[in-house]
């Protein structure tokens, strides 16, 4: 009987683990495209996966493109990276000064839409971004 309930015990466990990955899975895809919807200067595609009201607005973000050092920049410059659950750092190196600083996104699920949205994209400098 024991035997029966280590068994159970561990698919229960790794069945856990899956849907785990399936959402760091989800909430890194969304974090890709908004790399690449910024880079590419898309609103359209920001305005997919952002949340309707966040701040910075989709204009807004596209205008800091120059101040975050990442006006040239494509989505291959950027390396990403969990920083926590539910946000990611995207990684880069500044176009004119080269300091390196990330653009952290913070990555929310949205029951309402069926998956997940971004609802905070802001830059990390200094310390917090050349640990990365």
């Amino acid at each position: 009987m024991k035997k029966i309930l280590f068994i159970f015990m561990c698919i229960v466990l790794l069945g856990a683990c899956s849907r785990e990955d399936e959402g760091k899975d989800r909430r890194l895809v969304a974090a890709e495209q908004m790399i690449k919807a910024i880079t590419e200067g898309n609103k359209q595609k920001i305005e997919n996966i952002y949340v309707e009201g966040a701040v910075p607005s989709p204009n807004d973000m596209l205008k800091m493109k120059k101040e975050w050092g990442i006006e040239t920049l494509s989505y291959d410059d950027f390396q990403l990276e969990e920083a926590s659950i539910h946000v990611f750092h995207a990684n880069y190196e500044d176009e004119k000064t080269g300091e390196k600083k990330a653009l952290a996104m913070r990555v929310i699920e949205d029951p309402e839409k069926g998956g997940v949205r971004i609802d905070f994209v802001g830059l990390v400098e200094g310390s917090e971004a050349s640990s990365q």
